[in-house]
């Protein structure tokens, strides 16, 4: 595989090549003077008509969409200033990156203009167009499509790329501000020795490093949750089944991102309760180490070996991991700089938007429940969640207790989940999730991504023909692709080919040879370079139900959350 290997920003100030307003605020242009205005110092260079600092929209509006009714953290943009100076300034900041040289791209990527965000727009607004969708639904369980969503927020957190941007942004100058490496931070973030408010103190009696995650309660609103092997009949009313919240209902885990649905967020919940079990049994046990370093291990192993041999299989096909795991020696070893490959995060890594489903079997007595629903019973009023709103997770993951209703998530192609459109149930587009394909579009216009067909020659994988891109979509849509001389079907948008390509190549039941190199290898890459992970360390899971073997649904089961 051709990378680059530019390790990030040359210096500091480079870190606000994205930011422009921040470099004006910071005073790194040399221009410290300021400007009086309505009583508020404000800095000259960027300000409105009044003295006051511009802030760029998408920041203003993000703001706006992280109020508590609503709390969308996900693809929101913030300054650089709210984060520790470490993870900006530092020469080893984590940054993003490409996989592809230079050449490739600049031959290949569509022109920064008018016309191409014209061309994006519209084929992008096709993509969340809900009448298009015809296929049924893959064999993948619908929690997989949450266990994307919760991996990519422990991996990747870009809050600075612009998608107006009038001139291509270099990938290399903008932070990641997460750690490109499966180690639980968002559950976990610090430890409890810095970030105790997430933790739980030992119980009397109990050895003094038995820290367990904290656990929120819920609001009583009857029964809910899993009902086990009695059905509906298990159910009980709930009250430690929410993540822990504040007196203003505010989440307090590692990654607000993972509060934004209801489904991730009893998956984050999920992977509280996954901690404190392994605790549990290691005191029980009389384990006479440090019961918290060795509980965190466990479960960050077991959590790694679930996503290399459960998750990745069924996202890739068995075939891409098995080639990945087999050129994993031969990868920067541990400690090596790393940049994220945008070609991963902003193009192949973004196949779970076309899985998500309109509706969710939640439990016994919630059938069908709309994806506004899923998004409104995560905020104001209905927090702390609500007793007879816990998720059900054996209609998610192959558990072996059977539910009425079981949630497979819909193929990967091109076609948007039409709930996307409409995130508040009110009839409006979101500002921000109502043109998830568009903007999607846009930031690989603006990162200058290579085209889909540009990436598969580069990596060494065959390119999909022109008849198999277009193969079985509407009309509205090959003439989309036809405008401008086909430009785009020419220089046919990554994640656009990433998502056809499944299609085409894989029925949609997982991504196709593109797609799956590209996400399969550089899973491989960050689990190399970690010298903790369970390709440098000796490891076998001992957790799951059969010998040697562990998956999301074992997770669940040892978590305690799908009855008994």
């Amino acid at each position: 595989m051709s990378t680059d290997t530019q390790p990030g920003a040359e210096s500091p100030a480079d870190a606000f090549v994205a930011q422009p307003f921040l470099r004006e605020q910071l005073g790194l242009n040399g221009d410290h003077a300021r400007a009086a205005g309505d009583g508020a110092d404000s800095f000259r260079d960027g300000a409105d008509g009044d003295g006051r600092a511009r802030l760029p929209v998408d920041i203003r509006a993000s703001l706006e969409q992280v109020r508590p009714d609503r709390g969308r953290f996900h693809g929101a943009k913030f300054s650089l200033g709210y984060f520790p100076a470490r993870e900006v300034f530092a020469m080893d900041a984590d940054k993003f990156g490409y996989l592809t040289k230079p050449k490739v791209r600049s031959k290949s990527r569509l022109p920064l203009n008018a016309n191409s965000r014209a061309l994006l727009e519209k084929l992008g607004h096709l993509m969340g167009n809900s009448g298009r969708e015809t296929a049924p639904d893959s064999t993948t369980p619908s929690g997989y499509t949450y266990v994307g969503q919760f991996v990519d927020h422990d991996i990747t957190l870009d809050v600075s790329s612009a998608l107006d941007s009038p001139t291509l942004v270099d990938a290399h100058v903008i932070n990641n501000m997460r750690s490109p490496l499966l180690d639980l931070d968002s559950v976990y973030g610090r430890g409890p020795a810095v970030d105790a408010f997430l933790y739980a103190a030992p119980a009397p009696g109990e050895p003094a490093s038995a820290f367990r995650m904290l656990l929120g309660t819920n609001l009583p609103s009857g029964l809910g949750g899993a009902g086990g092997s009695a059905g509906a009949a298990g159910m009980v009313a709930h009250t430690d089944f929410d993540v822990p919240r504040t007196s203003a209902l505010t989440a307090i885990i590692g990654d607000p991102r993972n509060n934004e649905n209801l489904i991730v967020s009893q998956l984050h919940l999920t992977m509280l309760r996954f901690h404190n079990a392994i605790v549990d049994s290691l005191v029980a046990s009389g384990f006479a180490g440090d019961i918290f370093v060795e509980a965190k291990r466990q479960a960050t192993l077991h959590y790694q070996w679930a996503v290399v041999h459960d998750f990745l299989p069924r996202i890739c096909g068995q075939a891409a991991v098995d080639d990945a795991l087999a050129s994993a020696p031969g990868f920067p070893p541990p400690g090596s700089p790393f940049t994220m490959p945008v070609e991963f995060s902003v193009a192949a890594y973004r196949f779970g938007h076309s899985m998500i489903r309109d509706e969710y079997w939640l439990n016994f007595e919630l059938r069908n429940k709309p994806m506004s629903d899923v998004f409104a019973f995560i905020h104001e009023p209905h927090l702390p969640v609500r007793s007879n709103w816990v998720v059900d997770f054996n209609a998610f993951f192959e558990t072996g207790i059977p539910v009425p209703v079981f949630n497979n998530a819909r193929k990967i192609d091109s076609v948007l989940a039409s709930a996307l459109e409409d995130l508040d149930g009110n009839g409006i587009p979101n500002e921000l999730m109502g043109v998830l394909a568009v903007r999607n579009l846009l930031r690989g216009l603006v990162l200058g991504l290579p085209s889909g067909q540009a990436t598969a020659a580069a990596l060494g994988v065959p390119v999909l023909s022109t008849a198999h891109l277009t193969a079985g979509l509407p009309a509205d849509e090959v003439a989309v692709l036809q405008e401008q001389g086909g430009l785009l079907l020419q220089k046919t948008p990554l994640w656009y080919y990433v998502l056809r390509e499944a299609m085409v190549a894989a029925n949609g039941e997982h991504l196709g040879p593109l797609g799956a190199k590209i996400v399969a290898d550089t899973f491989a890459r960050m689990l190399r370079r970690d010298a903790l992970s369970l390709l440098n360390v000796p490891f076998a899971p001992t957790l799951g139900a059969a010998p040697g073997t562990f998956t999301f649904a074992d997770l669940v089961r040892v978590a305690k959350v799908i009855g008994v």
